[in-house]
């Protein structure tokens, strides 16, 4: 069973990995630097379907946990950004966040479009986006790979985002 202490864990780090300017607050220039990432990932430009898709997902995640935080300015601090993201996943009102996010980047790892995400495509998704060392990589296609079949399929994305998220 998780905890409210591990779930607040799995958020701040959250918050860690997206403070990318490291100043100790979330804004929307910290939401640019990730989806230029994305670009450098993905090997296309800003007029890419799929990242105009991806940056309309995040301008309203980011305008709901502002809303959620109850912000006054354009800014989250890490303890905004928690009580914000249990309120935003608790509210079934709105959007499935993890769910429509995963399916957005899962069109974007998917490079050669063959409807599953080998290792290369995750391990270059990995290092270019979240700066993550290749080892890692190896262990994320394991933990998301749950039928053994050594690629990871959209459900399975989807899934292992939404439990990373709601755990």
């Amino acid at each position: 069973m998780v905890t409210t202490a591990d779930a607040d864990t799995k958020i701040e780090a959250e918050f860690d990995k997206l403070d990318l300017n490291r100043d100790g607050k979330l804004d929307w220039s910290d939401y640019e630097t990730l989806l230029g990432r994305y670009e450098q990932a993905a090997g296309t430009g800003p007029e890419d379907r799929r990242l105009q898709a991806l940056r309309g997902f995040y301008q309203l995640h980011y305008a709901e946990l502002l809303r959620h935080a109850g912000a006054s300015g354009g800014e989250l601090t890490k303890s905004q950004f928690v009580s914000a993201t249990r309120s935003l996943t608790a509210d079934t009102t709105r959007i499935n966040a993890a769910e429509a996010g995963g399916h957005l980047i899962f069109d974007l790892i998917d490079t050669d479009g063959s409807g599953v995400i080998s290792q290369q495509e995750l391990t270059h998704y990995l290092t270019t986006v979240w700066k993550i060392d290749e080892s890692e990589a190896v262990y994320n296609l394991s933990e998301l790979d749950t039928d053994g079949d050594s690629q990871i399929s959209r459900q399975e994305f989807v899934r292992g985002i939404q439990f990373h998220l709601d755990a």
